[in-house]
């Protein structure tokens, strides 16, 4: 049988066909190309080929059959999208769930090592992708994929700075989440809130210019660029508490490319007056594998 998956984000959509574990030729579109989810299913189709069966990865939580990404405006009904393309069966999961379901088949070219650690067999791991949003998922050897909404928990801040970014942002929004903060329309809110706290005029810009910015000097950019990995590093730190992560901390999604000083998110990791030692043994990977989400949703589909 040979399935459609699809690795859909808040920005990018990535399709491709699946059979026997594997998946062939990839179709990247962004989602702004396309009002519904059906007429961008519709085009990847007509690029790769018939397919038997779908199974969707959304940016999302999953509501039964139904979902909507949470930072864009597609909603997909599984049932209706299934009977419209002429498909046996089109399911729908979480996309850190997706990815969380690949780490079993990674391989160490698909890792970069930043913490060695001391793996417990048998022990749960976790995936954080702060991509458009911030996802987490678990994996539990024996058992699957944990699909989660960690990213929308309470922002904490660790320092004056972020104490003050919170404050500021808290003033204009409310509640204020750790994917606010630590993902790639968090890092653009980052350097806008550090722009005004540092009475610094500086124009709006996205996550690529932001990194830009800071290579070429600018301290509101490089300041950003550090609270962010700081943040996102107290952040795993977190995740991996609560899931009891001694399996491995992951690290994905396309704002986790950018550069960063290994040793500094390693302190904010670790800092935990009483858990310094356990998360000193958990280890800790980035993920280079060019497309994970499709891998594991090619091993969901058989």
């Amino acid at each position: 049988m040979t399935t459609l998956i699809g690795d859909i984000g808040g920005t990018q959509a990535r399709f491709s066909l699946a059979s026997g574990g594997t998946y062939g030729r990839v179709v990247a579109q962004r989602v702004a190309e396309h009002a519904t989810p059906l007429a961008a299913l519709q085009a990847a189709l007509a690029k790769l080929g018939s397919a038997d069966a779908a199974i969707l990865a959304i940016a999302g939580p999953i509501e039964g059959r139904t979902a909507r990404l949470t930072n864009a405006a597609w909603f997909f009904d599984a049932p209706a999208l299934a009977a419209a393309l002429g498909l046996a069966s089109l399911r729908l999961v979480n996309d850190l769930e997706a990815m969380a379901w690949a780490l079993p088949a990674l391989t160490p070219a698909d890792l970069e090592t930043w913490q060695d650690g001391t793996p417990l067999p048998g022990a749960p791991r976790a995936i954080i992708a702060p991509g458009t949003g911030l996802g987490v998922a678990g994996f539990i050897p024996g058992h699957g994929a944990l699909a989660t909404e960690a990213g929308h928990m309470a922002y904490a801040p660790r320092d004056p700075t972020e104490a003050a970014l919170l404050a500021w942002l808290q003033a204009r929004q409310g509640a204020v989440c750790a994917e606010d903060f630590l993902s790639g329309l968090g890092l653009a809110t980052l350097h806008e809130g550090i722009a005004e706290l540092r009475g610094i005029a500086v124009p709006p810009r996205d996550g690529p210019a932001i990194s830009a910015a800071a290579e070429a000097g600018c301290p509101v950019a490089r300041e950003a660029l550090s609270v962010f990995w700081r943040g996102l590093a107290g952040f795993c730190g977190d995740v991996a508490l609560m899931l009891g992560a001694r399996g491995g901390v992951y690290l994905a999604g396309g704002v986790a490319r950018t550069a960063l000083d290994q040793a500094d998110f390693l302190a904010r990791f670790q800092d935990r007056p009483r858990m310094r030692a356990y998360l000193a043994r958990v280890p800790v990977r980035r993920i280079i594998h060019p497309q994970p989400g499709l891998l594991g949703l090619a091993r969901l589909a058989g």
